[in-house]
């Protein structure tokens, strides 16, 4: 046999031999889906999914909204992307709403531990505090004379982070029911912007009545008719039964 073609035989042999102990460079896809599905599984990756579709539906959602602004006002809309838009945030506003159901289960038995935490170091003869913040007649402004109460009420709060809030705002009879109504949100959002802003730790357990016009006589001269409560609940006393 000629020399060069045995030479060219022993050639193809040793590079076929080489392949096939060469290791396979490819890359693994096996474990795709089942990383997949571990980074979604439990309340933490429910949490996840449920955050990235909100974020997601909601961007497309403004997107389709920009859009549609953008058109003179007398041109008629696509309807079919007005109606994708609109779907598109009703979805996004689910996902949040699942997203923070997770939190919370997630969240749920790290506050009942620090609930019974807390009811080991409240003293039994401390109950509830109420602190009241008054304004001026219509206004949502927090007046500088108030300041002290406000203090007060996150001093008080500072102690017990997961305590039971409760914060009702009123208003006196001057102007008409729905405004006043209005003026009540405006005058809590006012108070829990203010704690906020001075770094009270606002607890998880917080519910907000915007109760308006306070009920009895129509006395728009008494203070007692523009204020907002802030009731604050300690989890200790609370869950002893105080």
């Amino acid at each position: 046999m000629n020399r060069y073609f045995k030479l060219a035989l022993l050639g193809s042999a040793l590079l076929a031999v080489t392949a096939c102990a060469a290791p396979n460079r490819e890359p693994d896809l096996s474990n795709i889906q089942a990383n997949v599905d571990k980074t979604y599984e439990g309340d933490f990756g429910e949490l996840l999914y449920n955050l990235n579709q909100a974020g997601d539906k909601a961007r497309t959602a403004e997107e389709i909204k920009a859009s549609i602004d953008a058109d003179a006002p007398y041109l008629y809309t696509n309807l079919p992307l007005r109606q994708e838009g609109v779907k598109l945030a009703e979805e996004a506003a689910e996902h949040r709403a699942k997203a923070e159901a997770a939190l919370n289960r997630f969240l749920d038995p790290i506050r009942a531990r620090l609930a019974y935490l807390e009811s080991l170091h409240v003293p039994q003869d401390v109950g509830p505090q109420k602190t009241s913040v008054y304004f001026d007649t219509g206004s949502a402004k927090i007046r500088e004379s108030e300041a002290a109460a406000m203090t007060d009420a996150g001093n008080f709060l500072s102690q017990y982070p997961i305590a039971h809030v409760q914060i009702d705002a009123y208003t006196d009879t001057v102007g008409s029911t729905n405004a006043n109504a209005a003026l009540a949100k405006r005058r809590a959002k006012a108070v829990m912007d203010a704690m906020s802003d001075a770094g009270v730790p606002l607890a998880a357990d917080v519910s907000v009545k915007a109760v308006g016009e306070a009920e009895g006589p129509d006395n728009t001269e008494s203070q007692e008719n523009r204020r907002v409560d802030i009731i604050v609940q300690p989890h200790g006393t609370f869950n002893k039964g105080m």
